[in-house]
C-alpha cells in the first residue's frame, strides 16, 4: 500500500479481508439488543457502501473491504438471532435427555451434557449442560434418562466471553437435578465415544491431577483440573500447552511427516494423508478454535511444501481467521481464540528481531556457545509470544506470569516430548482397551509437576495488572505499527506510536468522563 508514492506496507488482501470481517462482527454485536429496524438500516448503509466502491474504477479492486464487513455483520446477527430462537426457556418437572458426555463427580454433584432433551413430550432443539445432585447413579453415558428438576436458559449478553462455548457446543441450557432414573440405553457418536473412552482409560489407570493433564496435553479439554493446579501452572506461564493449539498440531504433523518420508511416501499424498490425520485430531478436540486455527495454518505450510508454492506468514494466520470466523462468527469473543491468535502473531511480528538481538548479544559474550545460542533462540519466541498476549491476559484475568522464560526454556521442550509419547501410548491404549500402556505417564510427568508446584509457590510469579478493552486495542495497534511489516523510518514510528497512545489517553478519558 503507497501513500504520496511510497510504499508503506504490503498489500495483503486476505488481511484486509480478515480485519473487515471481524469489525462487521464487533458492530453485530455492539448493536444486539436493537430493534430490527436498526440492524436493517445499518446493513443498508453497508450496502450503499459497497455499492459505492464498486461505482468508482479506482477503488474497485477494494470491493471485498465492504463485502467482509457485510459478511461479518450478517453472520453475527443471524448467529444471534438462531440463538435466542429457542420455543422453551424455563421449566420445572420431569426432563427426558440422553447423557452425550463423560460424567464427573465434583464432590458435591455429577455433570455431563445433554442431548435430545424433551418436555412433556416435545423435543427441545438444543442440549444442555446438567447438574445432578445425586446419592447414587444407575446410568451412564449413553443412556437416556429422566431427570426431575429445572431447565434455565442460558440469557446471552452482549460480548460474553463464555457465549462461544455454547454456540460451539450447542448448549442452550443448564438443568439442575435433584433425582434421576434410567429409561434406556443407548451409544455416542463416533467422536464422542472415542473422547469418553479416552477420558475413561485415563481415570482408571492415572491419579487424578495426571489424568488431568494428559486430558488436557492430548484433547484440549481443562474441565478435569483442579483449580490450585491450574493456577500454579499458569503461574509458569505454561497454560498454552493445555490448549491443542499448533504447538500440538505442528508436532503431531512433523511425526506423521518423518514416518511417511521414511515410508518414501509422494509428497503430495504425504499432504493429503497429514491433512486427514490433523483435521481428525481437531475434530477429536471439539473443534476448538486454536485447534482449527492451527489445522488451517498448518495445512497451507504443507501444501505450500508438497507444491512448491511460496507462503507468506500473515495471510495464513489471516485465512485461518477468515474460515473460522465465517464459520462461528462468536469465536470472536473465545478467550482462547484471541490468546491463540494474538500469540501467532506476537511470533511473526518480534520473533525475528528479538532472535537477531540475542544472538549479536551471545556473540559478543562467547561465539561458541551452543547453550546461550539455544537459550537466545527461546527467549525470542517466549518475549515475541507473551509481549502479543500480555494485555489480553491482563485484560481477562488480571495478572501475568513472569517467569515465562525460564519454564519455556527448562519445561516446554520436555512437555513437548512427553505430549508425543502420551499420543501414542494413548491411541494404543485407545485401540487396544488396555490401559497399562499409560501407567509410565504418571513418572514421566513428575518433573513437570514439580516445576509448576515450585513456580507457583514462588511470590512473584505473578503480578497483578489491569487494562481495559481500549488499552488493549491500544497496545495491540501499537506493537503491529511499530513492526517490521510498516515500512517508515523511526522518527515517523515514534511519532505515529505517540498519536497512538494520545489518542487511547483521550478516549479513555472519555469513556471516564461520561
Amino acid at each position: 500500500m503507497r501513500i504520496k508514492g511510497r510504499r508503506i506496507f504490503n498489500y495483503r488482501p486476505m488481511l484486509f479481508f480478515a480485519l473487515a470481517l471481524v469489525f462487521g462482527i464487533i458492530i453485530a454485536e455492539a448493536c444486539y439488543g436493537l430493534s430490527v429496524w436498526a440492524f436493517l438500516s445499518l446493513l443498508l448503509v453497508f450496502l450503499f457502501s459497497f455499492a459505492l466502491v464498486l461505482a468508482f474504477k479506482k477503488s474497485r479492486k477494494l470491493f471485498y473491504i465492504p463485502l467482509a464487513l457485510i459478511v461479518g455483520f450478517v453472520a453475527m446477527s443471524a448467529t444471534n438471532l438462531q440463538y435466542n430462537s429457542v420455543d422453551l426457556n424455563n421449566y420445572s418437572g420431569e426432563i427426558t435427555a440422553k447423557v452425550n458426555s463423560e460424567i464427573i463427580y465434583s464432590g458435591e454433584y455429577y455433570t455431563f451434557d445433554a442431548a435430545e432433551i424433551c418436555v412433556e413430550g416435545e423435543k427441545v432443539k438444543y442440549e444442555a449442560r446438567v447438574y445432578a445432585y445425586l446419592d447414587d447413579l444407575d446410568f451412564s453415558v449413553g443412556d437416556t434418562v429422566v431427570l426431575t428438576g429445572k431447565l434455565r436458559y442460558y440469557s446471552h449478553k452482549k460480548f460474553d466471553n463464555y457465549y462461544p462455548r455454547k454456540i460451539s457446543s450447542g448448549q442452550r441450557y443448564s438443568i439442575t437435578a435433584y433425582s434421576a432414573r434410567r429409561v434406556s440405553g443407548g451409544k455416542l457418536s463416533f467422536p464422542d465415544n472415542l473422547q469418553v473412552r479416552i477420558k475413561k482409560i485415563l481415570r482408571r489407570n492415572l491419579d487424578d491431577k495426571t489424568a488431568s493433564i494428559v486430558q488436557a496435553l492430548v484433547l484440549g479439554d481443562k474441565s478435569g483440573i483442579d483449580s490450585n493446579l491450574y493456577d500454579d501452572i499458569k503461574s509458569g506461564g505454561l497454560a498454552h500447552v493445555l490448549a491443542v493449539s499448533g504447538l500440538h498440531v505442528s508436532t503431531l504433523a512433523t511425526a506423521i511427516y518423518f514416518v511417511l518420508k521414511k515410508l518414501k511416501v509422494n509428497p503430495k499424498a504425504s499432504f493429503g494423508i497429514v491433512l486427514v490425520a490433523t483435521f481428525f485430531y481437531s475434530m477429536l478436540c471439539s473443534f476448538t478454535a486454536s485447534s482449527l486455527r492451527a489445522v488451517i495454518m498448518s495445512g497451507v505450510y504443507m501444501f505450500s511444501s508438497a507444491f512448491s508454492k511460496k507462503r507468506d506468514d500473515v495471510s495464513s494466520i489471516s485465512l485461518a481467521t477468515i474460515v473460522i470466523l465465517m464459520i462461528r462468527p462468536a469465536d470472536l469473543f473465545d478467550i482462547g481464540f484471541l490468546l491463540s491468535f494474538a500469540s501467532v502473531f506476537g511470533i511473526f511480528i518480534f520473533d525475528r528481531p528479538f532472535e537477531r538481538a540475542g544472538l549479536k548479544l551471545v556473540e559478543k559474550i562467547s561465539p561458541k556457545r551452543k547453550i546461550g545460542t539455544s537459550f537466545a533462540k527461546v527467549c525470542a519466541l517466549s518475549f515475541a509470544t507473551n509481549l502479543f498476549t500480555y494485555s489480553l491476559v491482563a485484560y481477562f484475568f488480571g495478572e501475568v506470569p513472569t517467569l515465562f522464560v525460564l519454564s519455556n526454556f527448562l519445561i516446554l521442550p520436555y512437555i513437548m516430548a512427553f505430549y508425543v509419547i502420551a499420543l501414542i501410548l494413548v491411541t494404543l491404549a485407545a485401540i487396544t482397551g488396555f490401559g497399562g500402556f499409560v501407567l509410565p505417564l504418571k513418572y514421566l510427568l513428575v518433573p513437570f509437576r514439580l516445576f509448576v508446584g515450585l513456580v507457583g509457590n514462588v511470590s512473584f510469579s505473578t503480578i497483578s495488572v489491569s487494562a481495559d478493552i481500549i488499552t488493549v486495542v491500544a497496545l495491540i495497534v501499537l506493537m503491529a505499527f511499530v513492526s517490521r511489516f510498516v515500512f517508515l523510518d523511526r522518527v515517523k514510528k515514534t511519532r505515529g506510536a505517540c498519536l497512538i497512545l494520545c489518542a487511547a489517553m483521550v478516549l479513555r478519558s472519555m469513556l471516564i468522563a461520561f
